[in-house]
Order: structure tokens, then sequence, then C-alpha cells
């Protein structure tokens, strides 16, 4: 009797700490529940984070190439540009248009006497070649001013200067140098 008073004891014992683990259990589930739940939205409002930063740069990348395409078509314009200036001002520096070079075909059927393929028409911004393409225009000519009238105004007389005007010479940049 006594001894199965001792395994009662014993088991009584065991199933209260089997209850008890059993509860450890349920708490540490409903904690991981949480957790992951928490995890979860975490995740979630990284991915809205990742998407809206991800179109952002599109944005500011599409916004760069516009940016990059628009000076590249400036710095090729002033190149013209400045080209044009040095034909008049130094024409020392002017370089001129690159001749157009025919194909093996096209030199044979010249050489018998036909006539050469016509040449493209520069297109781009006045004819330079150089293109870029926005909705906006991106370089405005100014056109000169008049009168309202239609009559030509004198211009002022020139300031009081120092000396007499004395010509250089073309080693000079002068407006070149603007």
């Amino acid at each position: 009797l006594d001894k199965a008073e001792d395994e009662k004891k014993v088991l009584e014992q065991t199933l209260a700490d089997l209850e008890k683990t059993i509860e450890d259990a349920k708490e540490s589930i409903a904690t991981l529940t949480e957790e992951i739940a928490a995890l979860t939205a975490g995740i979630q409002a990284l991915d809205k984070s990742v998407a809206e930063a991800t179109e952002t740069r599109k944005a500011e990348n599409a916004e760069y190439q516009e940016t990059m395409a628009a000076d590249k078509a400036a710095k090729e314009l002033i190149g013209v540009a400045k080209n044009r200036l040095n034909k008049f001002y130094n024409p020392k520096m002017f370089k001129e248009a690159p001749k157009r070079e025919l194909s093996a075909q096209d030199r044979i059927f010249v050489g018998q006497g036909g006539t050469p393929p016509p040449t493209e028409a520069p297109g781009g911004i006045s004819g330079t070649g150089i293109t870029y393409l926005q909705a906006a225009p991106v370089l405005a000519q100014v056109s000169a001013h008049r009168a309202l009238d239609g009559e030509q105004v004198a211009p002022p007389p020139a300031p009081e200067t120092w000396d007499a005007y004395a010509k250089k010479g073309q080693e000079s940049n002068g407006v070149m140098a603007m």
C-alpha cells in the first residue's frame, strides 16, 4: 500500500510538472506568435519603403539622364558656336566640317561618270547635328532689337576711354575668351 501511495505521489508530481510545462509552452507559443506578427508587419513596412525609394531613385535617375543629355547638347552647341566664331575672329583655329567619305561602290559609280548619292541634311538644333529630345524648347534664339516704328535708332556715343584703340592681332582670343 505504501508503495502504491508513493507511486501515486510521484505520478501526481509528474502530472503537475507536465501541466506547468504545457502552460509555459502555450505562453511561449503566444509570445512567438506576437513576435512573428510584429516581424511580418516590419517586413511589409520595409518592403513598402524600399518600393518608394526605388520609385524615387528611378525618378531621380530619369531627371539626371535628362539633365546630362541637355548639358551634352549645350556643350556641343557651344563648341559649334565657338568654331563659327573662330571662323570669323581667329581663322587659324577654325575647324572645317569633315569631308564626306564615299564607299567603295559609290567611288566606282562616280568614277564611271555617275553622280554621287545625296548627302543627308544635318538635323538637330539649327542644322548642327546636335539633337536633344525634350517636350519644352531647349534653347531660344534672340532676334535683333528694333524700334517699334521700324526706324533704326542710332547707338549712343562711345564712352570716354584712356587710350586710343590699337589692334593686337590674331594671337588674342578676344571674343573667344568670353
